[in-house]
């Protein structure tokens, strides 16, 4: 962990050192509640390792722009009434991710860092894994659709392995639109992984997989937000093969 902390800290005193006298653009937050469900496949498959059971999960999430970039974050607790200290799979998890931008001039390119966190509840017993990414970001619009691909350098903290962990190149995606007088949102967010470290691809099904999200929403009121997602991993998630399911999710925007 102390490694970690020494990895992000110079990136993360970049993204704040302007915000003092940033000025604030847009932003959103918003507290959902969510349901992920498994295919059949996906939990029949994973019964002997990673234990994918279907789960509830309580989220806070938002973001901002600014004149000198933009930040996004959430945190979520799973299996919020379940026991800390159930079997892996159905154990009370708790999740965070945070993402930023750090504009260079009017480029479209920006400095990119990401950290994203799971562990089980409480302190990681059953098992934790951290991702840290710092690299290079750009920024597409396009009327109503946006494009945000980065490349990054990876490093791990994980149960079963520390230390850098290749790199990866992902985006994040969307397109709103009105149809039927309503309006929707499509978005997806993807991450490729590829020259992972040996002890690392050996538990996750080589030296490249995918792990990603595609969602539709239906926002009826300014308030509300409903939505369905396609989750997907493919030698990911501590398995060597395509884990998938659907996460049917309400959400409250403030």
């Amino acid at each position: 962990m102390k490694k970690l902390i020494k990895y992000t800290l110079p990136l993360a005193l970049t993204f704040l050192a302007p915000a003092a006298q940033a000025e604030y653009l847009w932003g959103f937050f918003d507290t959902g509640l969510h349901y992920l469900d498994w295919t059949q496949n996906t939990t029949h498959r994973t019964g002997m390792k990673s234990h994918k059971d279907d789960f509830f999960y309580l989220e806070l999430e938002g973001g901002a722009g600014f004149t000198w970039g933009e930040t996004y974050g959430f945190f979520d607790l799973e299996n919020p009434l379940n026991k800390e200290h159930d079997q892996p799979g159905d154990e009370q998890r708790y999740t965070f991710k945070s993402t930023n931008r750090f504009y260079l001039g009017h480029s479209g390119f920006n400095l990119y860092g990401h950290l994203y966190g799971t562990y089980s509840a409480p302190l990681g017993v059953h098992f934790h894994d951290v991702m840290a990414l710092n690299g290079i970001g750009y920024n597409i619009k396009a009327g109503n659709f946006w494009y945000k691909p980065f490349i990054a350098k990876r490093y791990t903290d994980q149960t079963y392995y520390t230390g850098d962990n290749g790199y990866v190149f992902g985006w994040a995606a969307g397109y709103d639109f009105t149809a039927w007088g309503e309006n929707f949102s499509l978005t997806n967010w993807t991450e490729y992984e590829f020259d992972r470290a040996d002890q690392y691809a050996a538990g996750n099904g080589g030296k490249e997989g995918v792990n990603g999200g595609a969602g539709f929403w239906w926002k009826p009121n300014p308030s509300l937000t409903v939505g369905l997602q396609y989750r997907y991993a493919d030698n990911k998630l501590g398995e060597s093969f395509l884990q998938d399911g659907i996460i049917y999710s309400i959400k409250y925007n403030f």
